[in-house]
């Protein structure tokens, strides 16, 4: 290796735990130049772990819109559900589906999982849901979300924070099925002669599921006792003008 990438010798061998700030720190003298001349000697690229992994993704329905403190306390209470629901001894979900990370998104979180049974999944993502419907936000009212799942490719990185966190195609593809579904869900109930307003009430609790997890098992017999209604949004198109089918759950059944 020549004198000039010499340095970047000190980047950490675990490439999970491989960070820019090791690049950018200055004991690193080294232009931008010379560490993608390192990258691409190294074949960095190719050693990456990407594997394919369940991806949630959760949105809190209107938190934008709350002052600052209520956004506070709304997400304290959002953790301390998730947390409840994940770790304790009635569900012990994060057991069953051996959650990896939390990444936080500020209005919600990203939950990556290993790989697992589709049916394990849904079971995990509808009892989730159900128990936000009896969830009360800071105003003392039902703090609504909107999911989305799929089973999709990530890469773990450090981030600038020094927390572990993912890039990835499934992580943009989670977040265009929740976004751009929730989009043509309101749409198409506008249409159908309703206010925007009513749309937005009508999306909310819906689970956005990506083609790669609804696929992968008989979804009918699964949630005909979980949710009231189920229907496919077909060439969903986000602002690349990707187009994906998505499956939406809705009026998922509050527990008893």
């Amino acid at each position: 290796m020549s004198d000039e990438i010499a340095p970047l010798k000190k980047i950490h061998s675990d490439l999970e735990n491989f960070s820019l700030q090791d690049f950018l720190s200055e004991k690193i003298e080294c232009t931008f130049d010379q560490v993608k001349k390192f990258v691409r000697e190294q074949n960095f690229i190719s050693m990456l772990p990407s594997e394919t992994k369940l991806i949630i993704l959760i949105d809190i329905v209107n938190f934008s819109k709350n002052e600052s403190k209520t956004q506070f306390a709304d997400i304290i209470i959002f953790q301390k559900y998730m947390r409840t629901f994940i770790f304790s001894r009635k569900f012990s979900f994060g057991k069953k589906i051996h959650i990896e990370n939390f990444v936080p998104t500020g209005d919600g979180c990203y939950i990556i999982a290993e790989k697992c049974s589709p049916e394990l999944a849904m079971d995990f993502l509808v009892t989730m849901i159900a128990g936000f419907q009896n969830l009360l936000d800071y105003n003392d009212k039902p703090m609504s979300i909107r999911s989305s799942a799929l089973f999709g490719e990530c890469i773990p990185f450090m981030d600038l924070a020094h927390h572990k966190n993912y890039v990835g195609e499934g992580m943009n593809e989670a977040a265009r099925i929740l976004s751009y579904g929730q989009q043509a869900l309101e749409e198409k109930f506008i249409r159908l002669g309703h206010t925007e307003l009513e749309a937005k009430d009508f999306s909310k609790n819906s689970l956005f599921l990506g083609e790669s997890f609804y696929s992968a098992f008989d979804i009918d017999s699964f949630t005909e006792e979980k949710s009231e209604e189920k229907l496919i949004l077909n060439d969903v198109q986000d602002k690349h003008g990707k187009c994906r089918d998505v499956m939406v759950l809705r009026r998922i059944k509050q527990f008893k």
